[in-house]
């Protein structure tokens, strides 16, 4: 690919760092992509810990709050949860969930009107037995009540969204724990996808908000995680919880440069999922019989002969591609 020049050299350069930290005659594993991202990034003048003084989620929140009014012309309205309608247990229990941990809802407003348009739920902390990962899950889909054509708002069914994360936050003088870059993209991007569920209007519940053609189910994230990389909304997100002061532009620069130091690496894993894909469903069964074909060990075979010809780090009898969700 036209991309693998560019990705050998960083490659090699993600090899010259490995072997200085850990002794010469070093392959890059697959365990070692991101440490070394990280790193070599931070060579470069980007600092993770500097940025993520000026991120937390209070101002995350309220960042979305403009967001959506800028936007969308709606607007975010707390509401209190009883708690007989919680999932995260209730103040009463042994091990009760910090408050400022708690899950929160939001009705979402037109601010002209004041008419609602559905509610979204927030679980955004890690908590015992909690799903590990961030997701954005339709509680309830937005549609037509009873299949009739609606002549008024009060004939549809309002959604109900669920926008659940495990943000990883660390302590600060004031309290408040500040966020990773890494963690208020994964919160806007989810955000994407609950908007997207929320703001839909369609007759069928089936092809409510990210039921949607597959091809344009990132669009809406990806449009929201984009602003946390964009140095006017930066002003508006980062802020230092203990002196108000936003952050610095010096910081926005190197943040924003660091964006696609090392972007060669990441498309080519994205060029690997790409023919991963193609072999599995535009070209069936190949060189396999149809049983063979989709047992695991076929897979997994198609899957690290990929690696070997991209010149991609994998790992032998591993299977990684067997929990791939969205890419």
């Amino acid at each position: 690919t036209k991309n693998t020049p560019l990705y050998q050299k960083e490659m090699e350069w993600m090899k010259k760092a490995k072997n200085h930290v850990e002794g010469s005659g070093q392959e890059v594993q697959p365990w070692d992509v991101s440490f070394y991202t990280s790193i070599l990034k931070s060579q470069s003048g980007n600092d993770p810990h500097l940025v993520s003084q000026y991120l937390t989620l209070s101002g995350c929140l309220n960042a979305i709050k403009v967001l959506c009014r800028d936007l969308f012309g709606i607007v975010m309205v707390e509401e209190s949860i009883a708690d007989q309608d919680r999932w995260d247990g209730t103040r009463a229990t042994a091990s009760p969930t910090p408050e400022d941990q708690r899950v929160r809802c939001f009705v979402f407003q037109e601010e002209d009107t004041g008419r609602s348009l559905g509610t979204m739920y927030l679980d955004l902390h890690p908590r015992a037995g909690k799903y590990g990962h961030a997701a954005h899950f339709t509680v309830r889909c937005g549609c037509v009540a009873n299949g009739l054509e609606a002549s008024s708002e009060a004939e549809y069914q309002l959604p109900i969204v669920a926008l659940v994360c495990n943000l990883s936050s660390g302590g600060t003088a004031e309290g408040e724990g500040v966020l990773s870059h890494g963690d208020v993209e994964t919160l806007f991007h989810e955000m994407g996808h609950a908007l997207h569920s929320l703001l839909s209007r369609t007759n069928f519940q089936h092809m409510s908000g990210t039921r949607a053609a597959m091809d344009f189910v990132e669009t809406p994230s990806h449009l929201l995680e984009n602003y946390v990389w964009d140095p006017t909304f930066l002003k508006i997100l980062g802020t230092n919880p203990q002196t108000g002061e936003p952050i610095p532009d010096e910081l926005i620069t190197k943040l924003t440069q660091s964006r696609y130091q090392l972007h060669a690496i990441e498309k080519q894993t994205q060029i690997l999922y790409a023919m991963f894909d193609q072999r599995l469903f535009g070209q069936p069964f190949g060189d396999y019989d149809q049983e063979t074909f989709f047992s695991r060990s076929a897979s997994t075979e198609l899957f690290g002969g990929l690696h070997r010809q991209l010149g991609v780090p994998f790992m032998d009898q591993t299977h990684w591609h067997s929990r791939i969700g969205c890419a």
